[in-house]
């Protein structure tokens, strides 16, 4: 009962103490459908690949996970390098997540030993747990009919201060070479 009652007042505390999202910093995930994304430039999508990532307002082929980054995806597999035209994509569908993320750095030591998968999400939702906050938007365009989505998100050091992503953070890693633009305003 203790442990119960010690792991709730946990949860509360930290609830408390999570960088907020407010009415005024929403949550990436409020966009709404009908809403553009605007590409500002054209991206690289190389062979054998169906993405490419935006972070710290530049386009690049890898991105450091516990910072805001987005993810242009394709549907096809490249078989030989092109170019995702500039211009508009239309938000189709809005989709959150969040995950688990296993860290591969040294020192990280997450290990979960448990009787029941109850009790391994529970050793996994500790506070030393690493959580990767997603959200997806699904695209269409005429530019580009075989673009799937925009997949933006970052991961947490800590299963209690993680959150989704921010619009200010959003803007912020999109720099000069993407803008959202909400449907309706």
């Amino acid at each position: 009962m203790k442990f119960i009652i010690t792991l709730f007042l946990s949860l509360l505390l930290s609830a408390c103490a999570s960088a907020p999202i407010t009415s005024s910093n929403p949550g990436l995930h409020s966009v709404p459908v009908g809403s553009v994304v605007k590409l500002k430039q054209p991206l690289t999508i190389r062979a054998g690949r169906v993405d490419t990532a935006i972070q710290y307002g530049e386009a690049t082929l890898a991105v450091d996970p516990y910072e805001p980054h987005c993810k242009f995806e394709v549907n096809t597999i490249a078989k030989k390098t092109f170019t995702l035209p500039a211009g508009d994509y239309r938000v189709t569908r809005v989709i959150r997540y969040s995950d688990p993320f296993f860290s591969h750095k040294q020192g990280d030591a997450l290990r979960v030993v448990a009787s029941s998968e109850a009790a391994a999400w529970l050793g996994m939702a500790s506070p030393d747990s690493h959580w990767y906050y997603t959200t997806v938007f699904r695209l269409q365009s005429e530019l580009h009919p075989d673009i799937r989505q925009l997949v933006c998100g970052t991961v947490f050091p800590s299963g209690f201060e993680s959150r989704d992503i921010t619009i200010s953070e959003f803007e912020a890693l999109a720099g000069n070479v993407m803008s959202l633009h909400m449907a309706g305003k």
